[in-house]
Parts: structure tokens; sequence; C-alpha cells
């Protein structure tokens, strides 16, 4: 709070006495002047928000009207990419097939967008990236998200012991992001490579990972019901390579990663800003300061209190 209100008045904003002290008593039940510094700081951030950083934030701007889906593999986007200019619907695609929550429930059409928006409605900057420098009309290649989380995963399994009496397994896995990845890693360890070596180097399954892959104790329940399956399947004879599972999908697990489909409808140079998204702008630009604030190595703060200060100001502060 004592950093903001620095950096505000060296913006030349600044709160009075009288301001807080009249928002203390508006307050229903009214508030004890011990909130004074938060209530400054409340007042203090409103004010730098809708009225300093505000008017940086312009009413009429630049907007593209946006159609995107994220899909797990750059193969599926292919695949879809060739459907789409085979005459299928974006719509009915994207709704059926995108990982990502946001353009799954729109149907892949994101609307008019300055900006600044789309990243946090899709938590992800890579397909304002595209869309603010590609031309309208043209479905994109597929564009790699790295960071992305989507809720589907693909599980190689070896199982090395299993128990009938308590029902027990130690296991290797692997998580890989899509299927076309499972399929190749499933086809290296069959070539003879290393399985902890590639779980410690692909696997997104941090709990594993670094121990070669490896789970014990294992019990039925732990995991999904799609895991399981292979798992504590009674037919199966653990610790050979022919037993190695096919890459099962698991729509419990989180991994990273996917290919976006992207498609500028329309551009608008002079668009008026829709409210609700000129107050995420502003809030925005109010982060952006704050947070440089927080980051500068020559902005310090320094306490004056020594023990017994601290001691006396306790004592008053309990009636002493």
């Amino acid at each position: 709070n004592e950093l903001m209100r620095q950096g505000a008045e060296d913006l030349g904003i600044t709160i009075s006495r009288e301001a807080v002290d009249e928002e203390l008593k508006s307050r229903d039940p009214p508030l004890s002047t011990d909130y004074r510094d938060a209530v400054r700081a409340e007042l203090l951030a409103v004010e730098l928000r809708d009225e300093y950083f505000g008017q940086e934030v312009p009413v009429i701007t630049e907007q593209r009207q946006i159609m995107a889906m994220f899909l797990e593999s750059e193969r599926q986007a292919l695949e879809v990419s060739a459907r789409l200019e085979a005459g299928e619907s974006f719509a009915e695609l994207a709704g059926s097939l995108s990982l990502e929550p946001y353009s799954q429930t729109e149907e892949g059409d994101l609307g008019w967008q300055p900006r600044g928006i789309l990243p946090g409605l899709l938590a992800t900057s890579v397909p304002e990236e595209h869309a603010f420098t590609a031309d309208v009309g043209v479905l994109s290649q597929p564009v790699y998200d790295e960071d992305l989380v989507k809720g589907i995963g693909y599980w190689i399994i070896k199982v090395l012991e299993r128990t009938a009496e308590p029902e027990q397994a130690h296991i290797q896995v692997i998580l890989l992001g899509s299927e076309e990845t499972a399929e190749e890693v499933k086809t290296r360890l069959e070539a003879g490579e290393d399985f902890a070596t590639l779980a410690e180097e692909l696997s997104q399954h941090q709990a594993s990972k670094d121990n070669n892959g490896e789970l014990t104790g294992l019990t039925p329940g732990t995991m999904s019901a799609a895991f399981d399956e292979f798992t504590f399947n009674p037919e199966l004879e653990p610790g050979e390579l022919s037993q190695l599972s096919e890459p099962i999908p698991d729509d419990t697990a989180a991994t990273k990663g996917g290919y976006w489909l992207i498609k500028v409808v329309e551009v608008d140079e002079n668009r008026q800003i829709e409210d609700e998204d000129r107050e995420v702008l502003k809030t925005n630009t109010f982060i952006d300061w704050f947070s440089y604030l927080m980051a500068d190595p020559g902005n310090r703060l320094e306490s004056y209190l020594n023990d017994i200060k601290i001691l006396w100001a306790m004592d008053k502060a309990t009636g002493g």
C-alpha cells in the first residue's frame, strides 16, 4: 500500500484525510480509524484505475472478429483444417473438438476483440498474437501453443509387479499430451529405448517422471477408470514389453501443449470498445503499472520502528 501511495504521489494523485474519514463513516457498519490505511489504499487504487489509467484506454480502436479452436496435435489440426477447406462448419467442429473451454463453449466464435482481452479469456496470448498480424479470411496453419493446459492426456503404461492380496501394482508410466506423441513414444520403446529416460524427458506426470516413471503401491481407484482397466487387467502378464499399453486416453489428466486453428473473419479499424472490455483494459493497465513498481529495484521502503517503538505502539494499541 505504501509503495502504491508513493507511486501515485509521483503521478500527482493523492487521497485526502477527509475523503478517507468520509469513506470510513459511509461503510455499513462504519469502520474505525484502525482501517484508515487500508481504506486509503482502496480509494487510491480506484482513483488510479478509473481516472488516471482510464484515460489511457481508448474508447475506439482496431478490433478483429476472430474464430479459433484448440486441438491436441499438429496431425489433428491438419485433419480438421482439411475438413474446413472441404466445407465443414467451423462452429460445429470447434464445438465438438476444441480443448479450450471458452472457444468450445462459444463454438469457436471469439467475437470482436481489441488487443488485450483474449489473453484473459483464453489464459494464453498465442491466438491474439496471431490474429492481429493475420490476413482477413485466411485459415491459419496449425499454431503451436506450448503452455496452454488442456483436459486430456495419453498414458503409456508398463506393469512391473502386481499382487492380488492386497490388490496393488508397481508400474512405469509416461503421460503425453497427444495421441500422436504417445504413438511415437510407444514406437521408440518398442525399438529398445529406455523407459526411465523417456519418462524423465517427455512425461507430463510430475509425480513419476523423476522416479524412472515408476509408481509403487498403486491400488484400484487411485487413478482413472481407463488407467485401471489396463493396470489391473487379470489377463495382463507383467513386465513383458509385448504388454506395453497402447496410448490410453484420459480426460481426467491435465497436459500442456496443442495447436490452434485461427481465422480472422473481419477487421474494423475504428470500432467502439465494449464497456466491459474497457474495464478489463483499465485493470490490466493498472496492474502493469503496479507490477513495474514492485519489480523496480530502486523502490525501497524503510521502517524507522525499532524494538522500543514497536513495544510502545503495541502498548498503546492494547490500551496500556
